[in-house]
C-alpha cells in the first residue's frame, strides 16, 4: 500500500479524532478553538450536491447545468459574451483528424457523445500514490423542459465527483463508470499526458476493490477517440502568446475571466491534504470552482478552435490575430485547403507589421503559389518580400533571392537572371554584420553561383 495512501488515511483519522475529542490547551495559541471550529463548514454545506450511494460505498456529487443554446448563456456572467456552445454540436471533430491521426477523431462524428473531462489530483506524475480526488465531467444533454426532440435545446451539464476521504475512491470510480458508459470520445486539456493515464492507473490499482462487473469505461482506453485541446491551441496561439495554459487562453483568446474564488492549480494538492486534516470545506469550494471553470472553458475553447478551422476569417472574439492567421494558414495547407490558406496569408499580409512576421507570411504564400505552379504570382510575392528582408543590424535573409534564382534557373531558363539574384543574395550576406551572417548559406550560394556560371559558359 502506498505511502501517500497511508498519509491521506492518517490525515483523515486525525480529522476524525479531533472532531471527537476536541482541541487540547496547547492547540489554542490564538482565538479559542471553539471559535475557529464555528468558522469551518463541511463541503456539503458550501457546495449544493448529493451523496451518491452505490455498491462500492458513497462519494459526493455536485451538478451544475449551463444553457448552451443562446449567445452568452454558457456563462454565469453573461456580460462576458461566451460562444453559443450549442454551435459546437454542429462541428465535425474529424476536421482535425489529418493533423492528429493518433487521436481517432475520424471515428468521432460529433460532440454529442463526448465527455469533457478534467481531474484534480493529490500530486503531479503518476503511480499508485497519486489520487484523482475530484473528477469533473461535462456532457451535452437535452435541456430540461424541452418540448420534444425536434425542439431540442441542449444544456451543458458539469458533474463533479468528489471523494471526501480516500476510502471513497471505489465509489467514485464506480459512479464515473456509470456516467461514462454511453460516451464515445474524450475532450481534455493536456489530458492525453495526465488526466486519462492517471485515471487508467486508478482503475488498475483499485480493481480488486470495485464491485463485480465494474470496469474502466471504454472511453478512457488509450485507443478511444480523444481530442486534447492543448495541442491545436499551441499550434494556433503559441507564437503570439508564448504560454498556452488554459488560464492564459481564457483571457487572451476566449475572453473569460475568473473571479477571486479561483485557486492556482499548483496549490490544489495541499488544499486537499488540509481538508482531510481539518474538514474545512471553504478551500475545497474554491477547488470545485476551479475544476468547473476548467471544464466550461474547455468547451468554449473547443468551439473557438473548430470555428477557426471551419470559418477562419469569421472567428469570434478576435481570437485569430495576425500572427495566429499565419499559423492557421499553415494548418489549412496541411489539410489541403489551399484556397483558405491563401486567403489567410493575404489577410495576414494586410494586417502585419514587423519584418519577421512579414517574412514568414511571404514565405508561406510563396510556397503555396509555387506548389500550385502559379509562377507569375509567386515571382510577384518574392519580389515584394525583398523590400522587407533586412534592416540595420538584422540577420540576412536570402530566401526570396534564392527562390527567384531557382525560378529563373529551372522554370524560365533565364540563367543571367538566376545568376543576378544569386549574386544579390551573396551581396546581402556580405553586407550583414558578422554576427548575422551564415557561413553555410554563403557556401551554398557560392556553389549555386558557380554552377549557374558554368551553365552560362557552356551556352556561350
Amino acid at each position: 500500500m502506498s505511502s501517500t495512501y497511508e498519509r491521506l488515511r492518517r490525515l483523515q483519522a486525525l480529522r476524525s479524532r479531533r472532531a471527537s475529542t476536541g482541541p487540547t490547551e496547547s492547540s489554542r495559541p490564538g482565538p479559542p478553538a471553539t471559535d475557529r471550529a464555528t468558522e469551518r463548514a463541511p463541503i456539503e454545506a458550501l457546495e449544493a450536491g448529493e451523496t451518491v450511494e452505490n455498491s462500492a460505498g458513497s462519494c459526493y456529487l455536485v451538478t451544475r447545468r449551463f444553457a448552451a443554446f443562446e449567445q452568452g448563456e454558457i456563462s454565469a456572467r453573461p456580460e462576458q459574451g461566451q460562444a453559443a456552445l450549442g454551435n459546437l454540436l454542429q462541428r465535425d471533430p474529424s476536421i482535425l483528424a489529418p493533423l492528429y491521426p493518433g487521436y481517432g477523431l475520424d471515428r468521432c462524428p460529433d460532440f454529442r457523445t463526448s465527455a469533457f473531462l478534467d481531474i484534480e489530483s493529490t500530486g503531479l506524475g503518476g503511480g499508485a500514490g497519486i489520487y484523482a480526488f475530484m473528477v469533473g465531467v461535462g456532457t451535452f444533454e437535452q435541456e430540461e423542459g424541452a418540448a420534444d426532440g425536434s425542439a431540442e435545446r441542449p444544456a451543458f451539464v458539469v458533474r463533479q465527483f468528489f471523494m471526501r476521504d480516500p476510502g471513497e475512491e471505489p465509489a467514485l470510480l464506480t459512479a464515473l463508470t456509470h456516467l461514462l458508459r454511453n460516451c464515445r470520445s474524450l475532450v481534455t486539456f493536456n489530458g492525453r499526458s495526465f488526466d486519462a493515464p492517471l485515471l487508467r492507473g486508478r482503475y488498475r490499482y483499485s480493481g480488486p476493490f470495485l464491485p463485480a462487473g465494474v470496469r474502466m469505461p471504454s472511453v478512457l482506453d488509450s485507443s478511444a477517440p480523444h481530442l486534447d485541446l492543448l495541442h491545436p491551441a499551441r499550434r494556433l496561439w503559441r507564437k503570439r502568446l508564448g504560454s498556452c495554459s488554459l488560464n492564459n487562453l481564457e483571457r487572451a483568446v476566449i475572453g473569460r475571466t475568473r473571479t477571486e474564488d479561483d485557486v492556482p492549480g499548483s496549490l490544489i494538492p495541499q488544499l486537499y491534504a488540509d481538508y482531510l486534516r481539518d474538514g474545512d470545506g471553504s478551500q475545497m469550494q474554491r477547488v470545485f470552482y476551479h475544476n468547473r471553470e476548467d471544464i466550461v472553458s474547455m468547451a468554449v475553447l473547443a468551439e473557438v478552435i473548430y470555428r477557426a478551422f471551419a470559418e477562419p476569417t469569421d472567428t469570434p472574439f478576435g481570437a485569430l490575430q495576425p500572427l495566429d492567421l499565419i499559423n492557421m494558414a499553415r494548418l489549412q495547407m496541411e489539410l489541403e485547403r489551399l484556397d483558405r490558406a491563401e486567403t489567410l496569408f493575404r489577410v495576414a499580409l494586410d494586417q502585419l507589421n514587423g519584418r519577421a512576421p512579414l517574412a514568414e507570411t511571404f514565405d508561406g504564400l510563396g510556397r503555396l503559389l509555387k506548389r500550385q505552379r502559379r509562377w507569375d504570382e509567386a515571382v510577384e510575392v518574392w519580389q515584394q518580400w525583398l523590400t522587407t528582408v533586412r534592416g540595420p543590424g538584422d540577420t540576412a535573409d536570402s530566401r526570396p533571392y534564392v527562390e527567384l534564382a531557382k525560378y529563373y534557373e529551372w522554370q524560365s531558363g533565364d540563367l543571367a537572371q538566376a545568376a543576378m539574384w544569386t549574386q544579390w543574395a551573396l551581396h546581402e550576406q556580405e553586407q550583414t554584420p558578422a554576427q548575422g551572417r551564415s557561413p553555410q548559406t554563403q557556401a551554398e550560394l557560392r556553389h549555386r553561383l558557380a554552377r549557374i556560371k558554368k551553365k552560362l559558359d557552356a551556352d556561350g
